[in-house]
């Protein structure tokens, strides 16, 4: 068993620009969530128009109405909170039936429900499906104990808590958002929706601009749940939600911008807990800093700024660790990568070779630290996070995370930073050859659009782009922007989009994929958005007309 570990940076961006900040003085509004990039793609564009509401942006298939996109007035974008959202607790059974756990001093009965699953073209499967107050039993663990025998083997049960598993009404959210005039309405729309929790953008044409962390938050105590927990005890239990009215939210703020990059919503002073870690602060702190000095935005501004390759994270740690090199001690191969990278301008574009060597560095860094400690497959546990190994590496530089615990002499912060360096040149010179162009990071990160169920010729080839998991552009092999939206309010909206892979899910169709180039180019279409079933338009192809 290995957990997963962390994807640091992946994630998504949204902020929204008031009006004092653009060119139209109308408030402006950007999304890209980072997800799984797929063909067929997750997301399809779609208009939905009524005598309520004339709405754009993109769906998924099977949900009901614009999940992200605009109307005439508002427009709105989500990334994910990275609530903690999900606690384990171990279940003590009374015997091998398990039809009663021990909670709250006390015998209690289990739950059962049998799940029938229609197995097309086999024999259907029924599953019988315990339940506590916490939730179903996902799994048990049988025990051996010493003498050992069929009567004494009562086995443990591992209950799942879990906000998804409560009732909702998350789609009348979107129904209502869809439907939105002004930040009031947006407001009263939130309040109906649980989960995954989301920051919600916003942005409207009476200039006003909002950004909120919404959902459904347990009340818990700091920390709770990180491990598993004992589930017979009350005080493990969840008591009640955070207010949805006190859930982290900003209107019109003095810097006449708000952003979240899935940073931590709130600082200290914050009464409640939400999560104990969240995604590295890199994206946002690069968000945060190029919208402070943006003055008359305009559309190219915001797909700039999506499009954003530079890393704060190299930035900061980069000087560090070449300062800890020995020069004295590196081959030939490995002093004309030290000589790259040294002089990298920090940005993870194309054909930058600084970049590939960075990246794997940093990541042969971690190991190197994290390894020793934490890589026994026994004892399964993840590394800790990107901003736990900046701050060891900037802030701690005796700490004893650097020895190899098992070699003899004591290992040094710089032993642990040229070892990595070494491995990381050794490793490109094997795999691509002496230095060349196949060592650019496009190539490296070699970024393509796999078939959602992995059907050979059925993705995309490789595409040759930038961006990586520390920067804005926050691209990875087979993860990044899913959908790239901005969106410039005012008297005649207009709005600008695009997703990796095309309108129709037949591979058979021009339309499959035919955006993949754009997207990859880090480009934008405009979005074809009708103010009147009486309006026209060169771009459509075709209409239907439906009929009773």
């Amino acid at each position: 068993i290995k957990t997963r570990e962390l994807e640091d940076g992946i994630g998504s961006n949204n902020w929204a620009v008031a009006g004092s900040k653009t060119a139209s003085g109308f408030p402006m509004l950007a999304n890209d969530p980072h997800l799984d990039i797929t063909l067929p793609s997750i997301w399809y564009q779609i208009q939905v128009a009524s005598p309520e509401a004339n709405v754009c942006g993109v769906s998924i298939p099977g949900a009901p109405g614009v999940i992200i996109g605009f109307n005439q007035t508002i427009a709105w974008g989500v990334t994910n909170v990275g609530a903690d959202v999900l606690d384990w607790y171990n279940i003590r059974f009374k015997d091998a039936s398990k039809k009663e756990y021990w909670y709250n001093d006390m015998w209690n009965p289990v739950k059962v429900r049998v799940e029938t699953i229609e197995v097309k073209g086999g024999k259907t499967i029924t599953d019988s499906v315990y339940y506590t107050h916490h939730g179903p039993i996902v799994y048990t663990t049988e025990q051996k104990p010493e003498n050992f025998s069929k009567a004494n083997n009562i086995p443990i049960g591992h209950a799942l808590r879990w906000v998804a598993h409560d009732g909702s009404n998350d789609v009348k959210t979107f129904y209502k958002l869809n439907r939105a005039k002004n930040y009031t309405d947006y407001r009263e729309a939130l309040t109906y929706y649980s989960a995954p929790a989301q920051n919600f953008v916003f942005a409207s044409v009476e200039n006003d601009i909002a950004i909120t962390s919404n959902g459904y938050f347990p009340r818990k105590w700091k920390g709770q749940g990180k491990f598993l927990m004992d589930g017979s005890d009350p005080k493990n239990d969840w008591h009640g939600r955070i207010p949805a009215e006190q859930n982290p939210t900003v209107k019109n703020p003095p810097r006449n911008f708000v952003s979240s990059a899935n940073q931590s919503p709130t600082d200290e002073t914050y009464p409640y807990y939400i999560n104990w870690e969240f995604a590295a602060s890199e994206r946002a702190h690069r968000i945060n800093k190029r919208l402070t000095i943006m003055t008359k935005a305009n559309v190219d501004s915001l797909i700039n700024l999506q499009n954003d390759n530079y890393s704060l994270l190299a930035e900061n740690i980069l000087p560090t660790l070449v300062a800890l090199i020995n020069t004295e001690k590196l081959n030939a191969s490995q002093r004309e990568g030290y000589n790259i990278v040294s002089t990298w301008n920090k940005f993870f574009n194309a054909g930058e070779v600084g970049a590939s060597i960075f990246e794997l560095w940093h990541k042969n860094l971690a190991k190197e630290i994290w390894e020793d400690d934490l890589g026994d497959p026994k004892v399964p546990m993840r590394y800790p996070s990107r901003d736990r190994n900046v701050h060891l590496l900037l802030n701690e530089p005796n700490s004893r995370w650097f020895d190899n615990v098992h070699t003899s002499p004591k290992e040094t912060r710089a032993d642990a930073v040229n070892a990595a360096f070494k491995s990381t040149i050794d490793s490109l010179q094997r795999r691509y050859g002496p230095l060349n162009g196949d060592w650019e990071w496009g190539n490296v990160k070699h970024t393509h659009v796999p078939h959602l169920a992995k059907v050979a010729g059925f993705g995309s080839k490789f595409l040759n782009n930038g961006g990586s998991k520390s920067s804005v552009n926050a691209m990875s092999e087979s993860n990044g922007p899913s959908w790239r939206m901005v969106v410039a309010l005012g008297k005649d909206v207009k709005a600008y989009g695009v997703f990796p892979g095309g309108e129709s899910g037949n591979p058979g169709s021009p339309y499959y994929d035919d955006m993949i180039n754009t997207w990859s180019e880090g480009k934008m279409n405009e979005l074809l958005y009708l103010k009147s079933k009486n309006e026209t338009s060169n771009s459509i192809i075709s209409t239907w007309k439906m009929s009773k």
